[in-house]
């Protein structure tokens, strides 16, 4: 779409760039078919998002004013200069495309009601325009040395003061103090978001622990019950902690009925012992002949989703391959 805003449309009769074109749809051919084999898994995991309200919809000025807040504000001037230098600048005439690449892609963000994050790969692009134009600017004046070692100085100074919002360089206690000192928090990108810690810290927490409370549990089984009982998440991030922890506490894989987990099915597991992660007793009992009430995960620091009671169903009312078409989660 850039291409055709600029004199570049001229490529579009080039035979190179439709051949390329031809190599680049059968290199995302398999994704496609695979898209097609599974009812168009993408579009409807859009949808439900969408329907259900998970994520913070912003806003066109609120999504604008989020990109220069996760980029840090002290770089706007040299990405902003990039767009200016792309679209307008003589001598950046000849990356008009990229410019256009840009407003576009910047739009369908917009209208796709995306998380401020998505469009974060197309800024190194900006910031490299926005280089040349400062350079450029700076050299016609006499004061340029200054701006080229005074602009660094204040990027470094403002990059480790907002540092720890950004990665884990701090112990918690001393992380929440400072945030709170600064006033200053990320924003949040989905509703459900609750917690002490911003949602790319909280995270990171708990993992472990839930699969220590689970091996707990599946341990604690008789002999008989442990060969052949599944462990059952609820969502993903559970899975795959039982997944990538499991086999230091000596557990099964884990399974899920939430998104990709879901399309791998429950296995071969019978249905006769299922250890539920993340399930209210009342609910678990609609698909149960018994359920117990075994432990719960209590995390302080993770998420409020992941601290939940480990529940042990015994005896599905269905056929596990009956109840798995039910219980699809694809949001």
């Amino acid at each position: 779409v850039g291409l055709l805003f600029t004199p570049d449309r001229k490529l579009f009769a080039n035979k190179y760039l439709w051949l390329a074109g031809g190599i680049a749809f059968l290199i995302f051919l398999p994704n496609l078919i695979w898209q097609y084999q599974n009812h168009w898994a993408t579009l409807e995991l859009l949808q439900n998002v969408q329907k259900t309200g998970k994520n913070v919809v912003l806003a066109p000025h609120e999504f604008i004013f989020q990109q220069i807040f996760i980029l840090f504000p002290l770089t706007a001037p040299v990405w902003v200069a990039g767009i200016w230098y792309l679209l307008f600048d003589k001598s950046g005439k000849r990356f008009r495309t990229l410019g256009f690449a840009y407003l576009v892609t910047l739009a369908l963000m917009i209208l796709l009601k995306a998380k401020n994050y998505y469009l974060a790969p197309i800024y190194p692009m900006l910031f490299a325009a926005g280089g040349v134009f400062w350079e450029n600017l700076v050299a016609q004046f006499r004061f340029g040395r200054i701006v080229k070692f005074a602009y660094p100085v204040l990027l470094i100074i403002g990059g480790l003061i907002v540092l720890p919002l950004a990665i884990p360089v701090l112990p918690v206690e001393t992380f929440t103090a400072y945030q709170n000192a600064l006033g200053i928090a990320p924003p949040k990108t989905e509703i459900g978001h609750q917690g002490v810690l911003p949602q790319h810290f909280g995270d990171q927490f708990g993992w472990e622990e839930m699969t220590m409370k689970v091996a707990e549990v599946y341990h604690s089984l008789p002999p008989e019950e442990c060969e052949k009982a599944a462990i059952f998440a609820n969502n993903y991030g559970e899975a795959g902690a039982i997944d990538f922890f499991g086999k230091k506490y000596g557990l099964p894989k884990a399974i899920s009925n939430h998104q990709s987990y879901y399309l791998w099915g429950p296995g071969n597991h019978d249905g006769s012992v299922v250890i539920i992660l993340g399930d209210e007793k009342e609910d678990a009992e609609e698909f149960c002949q018994s359920v117990e009430e075994r432990t719960r995960v209590g995390v302080p620091l993770a998420m409020k989703e992941e601290n939940f009671n480990i529940l042990i169903c015994r005896g599905l009312k269905e056929p596990f391959p009956e109840l798995w078409k039910k219980i699809k989660h694809w949001n």
